[in-house]
C-alpha cells in the first residue's frame, strides 16, 4: 500500500497566507484557537503535559490546529508555547516507545486513536519546525509500540472507526526509513478496524454495538 504514495504534503514553509485568509487565522489566533492552553482545564492541565486532566483526545486535537496556525502566523509566542506542549509530550514518552499519559496496567481499556492523533501531531509539528530528528525517534518507537501492542488488545471505539488518521504517521516514517513492519501494521490497522464498504451495505450498527459509533455519525463526520 504505502510503496504506491510517491506524494509529499506541502508544508508550513512551503504555504503562506495573505489577505483575507491571513486576517481570518489571525482572528482565530486571538480567539479560543490560540488561547485554549490559558484557560481550559483539559489543555491546560492535562495529563499530556503532567497535569491531571483529560489525557485523550483534547490535547492532541487542539496541538493538530493550533500548530500549523502558530507557524503560518509566524508568531513567536504560540510556537514557543507549541513547542513546550511538544517537550513536554516528549518527556513523557515511556522507554518502551508508549507515548499516551496513561499507566501500564491501563493500556488495554486506552482507546489508541489519541495515540494515531498524537503520532499525526509529532509529524505535523516536525514539517512546521524542521525538528525532524527527535520526532523520528519519538514517533517510529510510538510505533512499534502500537504495533506490538494491537496484537494483544485490538482496536475499538474510535481507533476501530478512524483507523485511518493512523496512516499519515506511518507514512511519514515510511518515507525516511522504510521498513516491512510498518506495511504490516497498515495491514493490522486495515483488518481490526471498520470496513466501511461492508458498513455501507448492512446499514446502521446494531444497537449497542461497541466497535465504534453509529454509521450516521460517522457519516457526519467525514
Amino acid at each position: 500500500m504505502l510503496k504506491s504514495l510517491e506524494f509529499k504534503q506541502y508544508t508550513t514553509k512551503e504555504l503562506k497566507p495573505t489577505g483575507w485568509l491571513k486576517n481570518q487565522l489571525a482572528v482565530q489566533a486571538n480567539g479560543l484557537s490560540g488561547n485554549l492552553d490559558k484557560m481550559w482545564p483539559s489543555v491546560k492541565d492535562s495529563s499530556w503535559i503532567g497535569g491531571n486532566d483529560d489525557g485523550w483526545e483534547r490535547v492532541p486535537y487542539w496541538l493538530d490546529g493550533f500548530i500549523p496556525l502558530a507557524f503560518q502566523l509566524e508568531n513567536e509566542d504560540m510556537i514557543g508555547r507549541a513547542k513546550r506542549y511538544i517537550n513536554a509530550i516528549l518527556d513523557g514518552q515511556q522507554e518502551d516507545g508508549w507515548i499516551a499519559p496513561c499507566p501500564k496496567e491501563a493500556r488495554n481499556g486506552y482507546d489508541v486513536w489519541a495515540v494515531f492523533l498524537i503520532c499525526k501531531v509529532l509529524v505535523l509539528y516536525a514539517d512546521c519546525s524542521g525538528e525532524e530528528e527527535k520526532i523520528h525517534k519519538a514517533v517510529y518507537v510510538a510505533l512499534k509500540n502500537l504495533d506490538r501492542h494491537i496484537e494483544g488488545s485490538v482496536l475499538f471505539n474510535w481507533a476501530a472507526a478512524r483507523w485511518f488518521e493512523c496512516l499519515i504517521p506511518i507514512h511519514w516514517i515510511y518515507q525516511r526509513q522504510p521498513e516491512d513492519w510498518m506495511l504490516d501494521l497498515v495491514q493490522k490497522l486495515q483488518v481490526q478496524g471498520i470496513d466501511y464498504e461492508k458498513l455501507l451495505l448492512i446499514g446502521d450498527m446494531p444497537k449497542g454495538a461497541s466497535v465504534g459509533p453509529s454509521l450516521t455519525t460517522l457519516l457526519i463526520l467525514q
